[in-house]
């Protein structure tokens, strides 16, 4: 019968060595249990964790607000709250107008 090896460090490569240290870590943790660390895998995949560069050259493993690319999918440590939106009135309009031009030609799109 053939050995089919589960242990999700030797099978995922590809991964950085900072996060199989932090997967071997939770294994631990959850008594050698490998379930944690696909899950934690799949949330690595899918872009959930803030992956910013920390001041020891580490990568940060908090959440993301927004899961995804770019500057919004941090943590909140990390800038990843975005803004509260425009503060000014011209602002204001500006994206009033925007919204009105996108809402229109998503109305003529359907018709």
């Amino acid at each position: 019968m053939t050995m089919i090896d589960l242990h999700p460090v030797r099978n995922n490569p590809d991964l950085p060595d900072y996060f199989k240290a932090h997967l071997i870590k939770r294994i631990d943790q959850h008594g050698g249990s490998y379930g944690i660390a696909w899950k934690l895998i799949t949330r690595y995949r899918e872009g959930r964790y803030c992956l910013a560069k920390k001041s020891g050259g580490r990568l940060c493993l908090f959440n993301a607000k927004i899961p995804g690319e770019g500057p919004r999918s941090r943590c909140g440590f990390h800038g990843g709250t975005g803004n509260s939106g425009p503060k000014t009135a011209e602002g204001k309009k500006r994206i009033a107008d925007a919204q009105r031009l996108r809402w229109e030609l998503y109305r003529k799109k359907d018709l």
